[in-house]
């Protein structure tokens, strides 16, 4: 479904120049779960900017179901993808109702956007008496579930999660990831799933990434509710956690 290829990416300051991703190649297939760890300024974020083609890529091309993505075809990619930030209360505008966010993306759609709005809420397990409040009435778990929603009503086929437990306590990190699983089951939407948090990675992902100084350096496939890996930096990352589910 989604095929980055050789991508790569610099910044210039002054006199020097900072490559953020070098080389980079990934794949996401239909209804898989994928997940892209590393430290902090490892790359990730970028990558998922990119892919959206919100930044441009120096080199390398993105391809999704079998066709290149660019900034002047992006509007069909974008109606088959989605990306939801971290800070959910930064993404939900404040002086709107709950109802007139999620509202915003149906602006196009024909037929009854109330109604399929309804419909969506119990996927997230929101009542429609969230449809009259504002961002600051909700909690962060609650503001995260309306931002997941805003993405889902689209009916995306690739949904790409850049860090959005990562501000959120435990169980509402496995309540929002639990979420993921059972809307990826139904659905059969595939995720990319970006973190820091390797337990939670673990838990979510059929498949991982490893990403370092802008590089992939590793890639490992669950089997058997375990991940292997080969590269001594990934092996290191995941050490104290390598075999162990996410516990309540």
């Amino acid at each position: 479904m989604l095929e980055v290829s050789n991508v790569s990416k610099s910044y210039f300051s002054g006199n020097q120049t900072r490559k953020a991703l070098n080389g980079i190649d990934m794949t996401v297939s239909k209804g898989e779960v994928v997940g892209l760890v590393g430290e902090s300024g490892s790359g990730k974020s970028t990558l998922s900017r990119v892919v959206m083609q919100l930044e441009s890529a120096d080199d390398g091309s993105i391809a999704f179901n079998g066709q290149l993505v660019t900034r002047k075809n992006r509007k069909s990619f974008y109606q088959a993808s989605q990306l939801i930030f971290q800070n959910a209360s930064a993404a939900l505008n404040p002086s709107w109702t709950v109802r007139e966010i999620l509202l915003e993306p149906l602006r196009t759609m024909k037929g009854d956007r109330e109604a399929h709005i309804r419909r969506m809420l119990g996927r997230v397990k929101l009542s429609e008496t969230y449809l009259h409040r504002y961002p600051s009435e909700l909690s962060g778990g609650e503001q995260q579930r309306v931002n997941l929603l805003r993405s889902l009503l689209v009916e995306p086929d690739l949904l790409i999660c850049d860090e959005i437990v990562s501000n959120l306590d435990r169980l509402i990190q496995r309540e929002i990831i639990d979420l993921l699983l059972e809307l990826n089951r139904e659905m059969g939407m595939s995720i990319l799933f970006i973190a820091h948090d390797l337990p939670a990675v673990m838990y979510a992902c059929d498949r991982i990434y490893v990403m370092k100084d802008g590089r992939m350096v590793d890639e490992s496939v669950k089997k058997d509710g375990v991940f292997h890996f080969s590269h001594t930096y990934a092996k290191r990352l995941f050490d104290s956690v390598l075999g162990n589910r996410m516990k309540e």
